[in-house]
């Protein structure tokens, strides 16, 4: 299999991987509602708490949300120089 066929099937692979991960982001956030704790004294400082269970802990998280949107943005990057190299080498022929 050559590098033109490759590049974008691989892209669509990387790019749904991504996608379950940001699916599971947005799952683990409806299904586990955020609680916010407040001190009597003061209503600015605030923190916030997830009621996810320990282990699903790691997926509520601004890094697991970057690290899906970066993975999803990969994949659309290797289908799109794919289908570019593909069309530039049928435009050379």
């Amino acid at each position: 299999m050559s590098l033109l066929g490759f590049l974008p099937k691989t892209g669509a692979i990387i790019s749904t991987a991504g996608i379950a991960m940001f699916i599971a982001f947005v799952l683990v956030l409806l299904i586990f509602p955020v609680i916010k704790k407040c001190a009597s004294i003061s209503p600015v400082n605030c923190s916030y708490l997830s009621s996810a269970p320990a282990y699903l802990q790691p997926l509520f998280s601004p890094g697991f949300l970057a690290i899906s949107l970066i993975v999803i943005a990969i994949g659309i990057l290797m289908i799109r120089l794919g289908t570019r190299l593909a069309a530039k080498k049928t435009e050379d022929v």
